[in-house]
C-alpha cells in the first residue's frame, strides 16, 4: 500500500517530531510512505489574510507538487488539510486545469485521525498499544468544515492505560486562528487564556493536539504565565503508545 505525506508549514518548522511520528504510525500500518521535497506552504495564511493571487500561487505549486502523489495523502495538521479541500475549489474557479487536478486531489486528502479511523479504522488496542498516563484533548476549530467529530478522542480512548481527562468547552476555539491573533491580540489573549485555565483544571499532565498552530498559541502563553504545558500531537502519542 502507498501514501504520501503532506508536512505543513508548521510541523516541518516548529514540530517536526509530529511529522515523523506520523510516518512512523504508518509504515507500521504497513504504508510505504512517500515526502515529496518540493512540498511548501499550502497556501493558507496568505487565503486568510486575502491575498488571493499569492495563495494561488502556493496552491498551484501544491497541485504541481502532489498530483503524481500515490495512495491519499495524509497530513498532521486539520487547517491545512481543510484549505486543501474546501478553498482550492475557489481560488481555481477561473482556471478549469488546475481546479480539476486540485478537486481530485482534495478527495485523497485526508488528516491524521480522520484518516486512521475512517478507512483504516485502527484499533490500538489490538494492536499492543499503552500508554501509562493522563491526558486530555484539544479540539481544533478546523475539524468541523472537514467533518470531524470525535474521532481523535475515539482513538485516545482505546489506547489501555490512558486516563482520559474531559476538556471542558472542548470546542471552544483556543484563539489561534492564524493572522485573528496578530489582528486582534487582546481578543486572542482572553481565548487563549480561558483555554490554558480549561487544560490546567483537567489535572492531565499532557495536552494531545491535531494542529500545530493551536498547540504554538495555547503552549506560548502557558510559558509565557508561568504555567507551563506539556504537549504532544496526537500521531506522537499513537506511535508512543504501539512501541515504535
Amino acid at each position: 500500500m502507498n501514501a504520501t505525506l503532506f508536512v505543513t508549514c508548521l510541523a516541518d518548522t516548529f514540530y517536526p517530531e509530529a511529522a515523523v511520528a506520523t510516518l512512523r504510525v504508518l509504515r507500521r500500518l504497513g504504508y510505504h510512505v512517500r515526502c515529496p521535497d518540493g512540498q511548501t506552504c499550502c497556501g493558507q495564511p496568505m487565503f486568510n489574510a486575502g491575498h488571493f493571487d499569492q495563495s494561488r500561487t502556493a496552491a498551484r505549486h501544491f497541485v504541481d507538487v502532489f498530483r503524481d502523489a500515490q495512495g491519499p495523502i495524509i497530513g498532521p495538521s486539520s487547517s491545512c488539510v481543510a484549505m486543501v479541500r474546501q478553498h482550492y475549489d475557489r481560488l481555481f474557479a477561473d482556471d478549469p486545469a488546475y481546479r480539476q487536478a486540485a478537486a481530485e486531489l482534495a478527495k485523497r486528502t485526508f488528516e491524521f485521525s480522520e484518516f486512521l479511523v475512517k478507512h483504516v479504522r485502527l484499533d490500538p488496542a489490538a494492536m499492543g498499544a499503552r500508554f501509562n498516563d493522563s491526558v486530555t484533548y484539544h479540539y481544533s476549530c478546523h475539524f468541523r468544515p472537514l467533518g470531524i467529530v470525535d474521532e481523535p478522542i475515539s482513538l485516545i480512548q482505546r489506547i489501555p492505560g490512558i486516563d482520559y481527562r474531559p476538556l471542558e468547552r472542548l470546542t471552544q476555539c483556543c484563539g489561534f486562528g492564524g493572522t485573528f491573533s496578530v489582528n486582534f491580540p487582546h481578543v486572542s489573549e482572553g481565548m487563549v487564556r480561558d483555554k490554558v485555565d480549561c487544560i490546567r483544571r483537567t489535572g492531565a499532565n499532557w495536552l494531545i493536539f491535531s494542529d500545530a498552530g493551536c498547540a504554538m498559541n495555547i503552549t506560548g502563553y502557558a510559558n509565557r504565565t508561568g504555567q507551563p504545558i506539556q504537549a504532544m500531537h496526537l500521531a506522537q502519542l499513537i506511535d508512543q503508545s504501539l512501541g515504535t
